[in-house]
């Protein structure tokens, strides 16, 4: 249930990973994105103030900011890892989603929505 002035936004978190043909110098063997977004595309801009997705310590710069659509991540690698993601809504009053997703490369994700 939604309380009276509230918005309720629906949102679309997920990931693809695909094996590459040939892997990269550095041993990668997945090119992998992982998103969040409205469900079937519908925009959400006008409530996401930002997305921030917590990569694994050994990317570089593993903490990246989406301000803008699309907010996804695109990269390589060759292992699974936890990815947190903090969903931060506009809003006069501070507050935020945190999401914690297990990405396995292999294509298998699990999402635990943590509302704070």
């Amino acid at each position: 249930l939604v309380s009276q002035g509230a918005v309720q936004v629906r949102l679309e978190l997920g990931h693809r990973a695909q094996v590459r043909k040939k892997p990269t110098a550095e041993g990668f063997t997945h090119d992998w994105m992982v998103f969040v977004r409205g469900p079937d595309h519908c925009n959400i801009q006008h409530f996401v103030e930002k997305v921030v997705f917590h990569l694994h310590e050994s990317f570089p710069k593993p903490k990246r900011v989406c301000k803008d659509p699309p907010y996804k991540v695109e990269e390589s690698g060759y292992a699974g890892f936890i990815l947190p993601i903090e969903v931060y809504f506009k809003s006069k009053v501070p507050s935020f989603s945190s999401i914690n997703s297990s990405v396995l490369l292999l294509g298998f994700m699990c999402l635990f929505l943590l509302v704070q």
